[in-house]
């Protein structure tokens, strides 16, 4: 592939990650994503022939960092507490970046016809965060808490605001350059609450 054929595949997966991210699967369109990367309908068709197959390139990019992998974390000798802090930091930042994201994954995984993209979902990392806080309950680091409770609360307390951005932007009267700071003080407010959940 020359440099020009990759440019121009480069310039259309952009196109699709914006357009799918804003309007959904079904709400987007060939044309639209011709229009966005700046090329005609029938180039875009010459590289990806149908919108499914650049739907599940896009979404198989974008699935990585909905759910962080967060390698290394629990190898690092601090507290558990430290540690789930060290995640949610960088699961915002990462939808700080991405905020259409948590809607984008959520209508892909709900609707029937991509149904089998819930098997792509990978739940390692709520997997390790179950194992190890078992682990820290047994050396009495930790209160006795349900941990699929806990993971759902870490998870919903990070992507919950993205998923209702519009409705907080309203209520706050706020723009979106101060709920991108409201963000980044979430990750101290939500670090504190995962200590007074966590303390015995």
């Amino acid at each position: 592939m020359s440099e020009l054929d990759l440019t121009t595949e480069e310039k259309i997966l952009k196109a699709a990650e914006t357009i799918f991210l804003r309007d959904g699967y079904d709400g987007s369109r060939m044309q639209d994503i011709a229009n966005e990367a700046g090329i005609n309908k029938a180039l875009l068709h010459y590289y990806f022939r149908s919108k499914d197959k650049l739907f599940e390139h896009v979404f198989d990019k974008k699935i990585g960092i909905f759910f962080p992998k967060a390698d290394g974390v629990f190898d690092l000798d601090i507290d558990f507490a430290d540690k789930i802090g060290l995640i949610i930091e960088g699961y915002i930042n990462l939808l700080r970046e991405n905020p259409y994201l948590p809607l984008f994954v959520l209508n892909t995984v709900n609707n029937p016809e991509k149904s089998d993209f819930i098997k792509k979902l990978p739940v390692g990392l709520m997997q390790k965060i179950a194992l190890n806080y078992f682990v820290e309950l047994q050396k009495g680091n930790v209160r006795s808490i349900n941990p699929m409770q806990f993971v759902m609360s870490i998870m919903g307390m990070c992507a919950f605001p993205f998923l209702a951005r519009p409705i907080l932007l309203n209520a706050f009267g706020a723009d979106k350059e101060a709920f991108d700071v409201l963000m980044k003080q979430r990750i101290e407010e939500l670090k504190l609450y995962v200590k007074l959940i966590l303390t015995p």
